[in-house]
């Protein structure tokens, strides 16, 4: 027998025996009796907060066995609510009328003796009446002690079916004893059920006091800071009629409202939590020309705009907090650190053209299965890449992505001087030569310069190159050598009709062209900001030579026998 735990309004669990036939709705008020919660009430969902149909049994519900549920408390809904119920009997016949979902399966079917013409509710030649639900029945005395709310049923509608079946006699007793059980059972829980349900009436009332006095000591609280506030900041309130001359510079006074203070007292009694005392005119002069001073003597512009912000800040709301002095010199920074883009110049295209050559392969032998097993030497080639991965990554420096990634792309602008664009034209390919840093929209001004056609898309694999004026070839991973296609709206072109300006060579002139020019690039190293390991040094010759010899047996290899020696 499976077992579900029902966690409670309260935080307790209770765990349910449960039956493949049993109903969600079963477990509910099981689960409600040993907790003192009202069935009609609460409801069951998932820890995923996905309600569950009372009406369903377990095994039809998608619970796993030994799950947990939650007990929440559902929508407030009417006690007597009225739902439309049809009953279909073994003949075929429906009829349907809208019925109490608190009335007991037995007067429901006294309800529709009318409809059906018969009294389905009393017991013919020895067969009980019988009703249908969710593949459970409800049979005899059953009927008596169910309703369709204790069915799961609620709001809706709802189809049953009837029937009569015989009851030996031996089925019968054993149906009279279920039932028996089911209400002793039922009648220990509900003498527990009082008291849990005065401890949780009892529990939320402390609860209901506690957030009344929690919400009315917050309120006081409230106002009394208000009233401190305003006896530490009185109101004062402005001459309207008083004319400001404005005509001639303004000299900020940003100290001119701080308060006198106490060098030997706590943090507290700061400019915003103590009272004005009496000022020193003559120091605060002395202060307000100190700062005067400073900010003449900033030579530079970034500088004195960034002070001039955070004292305009100051002299405006009193205080500045942190994250908005953070925030105006990153911002003041990042203005300082943004480099023009410079930009290469153009260079001789020696834009040629030659005819794809058909390469003839020489039949190689075929690999014999020795060359596919893996060897001493594949493993040792592993095992290093293994480590120096291994060291890539416990080495790695504490940088940002933005910055390996603009390191990278100086690192190959700097090794790729030069480069080399091939572009497939039907037969042909066209090819020329240029700048690294060059724009690369002078690729898309080269190319109109030589096509004859305007309806060309330059395309790399399946996706299209678009090039700008702010990318060099390097943002757009063309360089050092690339082959890209041209495509003219999908139609198959020839060369000489397309391209104009050209002169075609063989192609071992274009590969010696190309070679030429790319000949000045040099070997592009990545950057991995590794940290070096400086701690470690290598023993002083003293020390190797008072070293007494080891005398012990050589280190054995953590390798097995058969891969040191080659053989299994």
């Amino acid at each position: 027998m499976s077992c579900l735990t029902i966690i409670c309004p309260n935080a307790k669990r209770v765990q349910v025996k449960t039956t493949p036939m049993m109903l969600i709705r079963q477990v509910l008020e099981e689960a409600c009796l040993k907790s003192g919660f009202e069935v009609n009430r609460h409801r069951l969902q998932t820890q995923s907060r996905k309600p569950i149909d009372p009406s369903l049994p377990f095994r039809l519900s998608g619970i796993p066995n030994n799950a947990t549920l939650e007990m929440i408390q559902k929508e407030a809904s009417s006690e007597n609510a009225m739902i439309d119920l049809a009953i279909q009997s073994g003949s075929g016949a429906r009829h349907q009328k809208k019925v109490n979902v608190k009335v007991m399966l037995l007067d429901v079917l006294k309800d529709f003796t009318a409809e059906f013409g018969e009294d389905l509710a009393t017991t013919v030649d020895g067969s009980v009446p019988c009703v249908v639900y969710m593949n459970k029945r409800y049979t005899g005395a059953e009927l008596a002690v169910n309703s369709l709310s204790s069915l799961g049923v609620s709001t809706g509608k709802c189809l049953i079916r009837y029937m009569r079946v015989k009851l030996n006699a031996e089925e019968l007793s054993a149906m009279e004893t279920r039932l028996k059980e089911e209400m002793d059972r039922k009648k220990a829980m509900d003498a527990n059920f009082s008291k849990l349900k005065a401890e949780n009436e009892e529990r939320n009332r402390l609860e209901q006091l506690r957030q009344e006095a929690f919400d009315k000591d917050k309120d006081e609280r409230k106002k009394r800071e208000e009233e401190q506030l305003k006896a530490i900041i009185p109101e004062t309130n402005a001459p309207e009629n008083v004319e400001i001359d404005t005509s001639g510079p303004q000299n900020r006074d940003v100290l001119r409202e701080v308060p006198q203070q106490d060098p030997n007292s706590w943090s507290f009694d700061g400019p915003a939590f103590s009272r004005p005392a009496q000022q020193n005119t003559m120091r605060l002069e002395e202060l307000n020309r100190l700062l005067e001073r400073t900010n003449n003597s900033l030579e530079s512009s970034s500088h004195e705009s960034r002070m001039d912000a955070m004292v305009n800040a100051l002299a405006d709301g009193g205080r500045i907090t942190l994250a908005e002095v953070r925030t105006r010199a990153d911002i003041a920074m990042e203005q300082e650190q943004e480099v023009a883009e410079v930009f290469g110049d153009s260079c001789d295209r020696q834009a040629v053209i030659f005819k794809k050559g058909s390469k003839v392969q020489a039949e190689e032998p075929m690999e014999t299965e020795e060359f596919f097993e893996v060897g001493l030497d594949d493993v040792r080639n592993m095992q290093k890449d293994l480590r120096k991965a291994v060291r890539d990554q416990t080495q790695a420096s504490f940088v940002s992505k933005d910055y390996l990634v603009k390191k990278n792309r100086q690192l190959k602008i700097d090794a790729y001087k030069h480069t080399v664009v091939r572009v497939n034209v039907g037969e042909h390919i066209l090819q020329a030569c240029f700048n690294t840093n060059e724009q690369s929209y002078k690729l898309d001004v080269f190319l109109k310069s030589v096509f004859k056609r305007s309806d060309w898309k330059l395309m790399f694999t399946n996706m299209k190159v678009v090039t700008s004026e702010v990318k060099n070839f390097v943002d757009l991973e063309l360089a050092p050598k690339s082959t890209l296609i041209a495509t003219f709206g999908g139609q198959t072109v020839n060369a000489a009709d397309v391209v104009q300006n050209v002169s075609e060579v063989r192609q071992e002139e274009a590969d010696r062209i190309a070679s030429q020019w790319l000949s000045i690039n040099k070997t592009f190293i990545p950057f991995n900001s590794t940290v070096n390991d400086d701690r470690k040094q290598k023993r002083t010759t003293t020390d190797s030579t008072f070293s007494a010899p080891s005398s012990g047996p050589p280190a054995k290899s953590a390798m097995p026998k058969w891969l040191q020696t080659g053989r299994k």
